[in-house]
């Protein structure tokens, strides 16, 4: 993580990039003739590009997320956001573990997807909560 701040023009080439990744990836979808998967990977890149976006133009102001997205966090915020990001991958892994041995007993693929990205998410948003909290 570099501690200098990201200037709108490196912002504006992250976006770019970030567009035109999704657009070709999208091109590529509808090619091969899945849509239902085009539609999908249009509407996750367009929410995630945009949450960036807000992120960013929220800067300084909008609270440890924002600073952290903009490259404006101090050295605390940036220790909660690696250690919440090391708890997440310890636990992804682990689950993705568990869940491979869990595919003996035939479980379902999208199960197995479901619940290793759940437990990222729940173990991302535990981890900065309570690593905030603490100080």
């Amino acid at each position: 993580m570099s501690s200098k701040p990201v200037t709108p023009m490196r912002a504006a080439i992250g976006l770019f990039a970030g567009v035109t990744a999704t657009a070709v990836l999208v091109a590529l979808a509808l090619s091969t003739d899945h849509a239902s998967f085009a539609k999908g990977l249009a509407i996750g890149g367009g929410v995630a590009i945009v949450a960036l976006a807000v992120l960013f133009w929220r800067g300084a102001r909008g609270g440890a997320a924002a600073r952290i997205a903009s490259g404006n966090a101090d050295e605390r915020e940036q220790h909660i956001a690696r250690e919440a990001l090391a708890d997440t991958g310890a636990a992804m892994f682990l689950s993705a573990l568990v869940m491979t041995i869990a595919t003996l007993w035939d479980v379902e693929a999208i199960a197995v997807g479901g619940i290793v990205l759940w437990t990222g998410v729940i173990t991302f948003v535990t981890s900065v909560a309570v690593r905030s909290r603490r100080g």
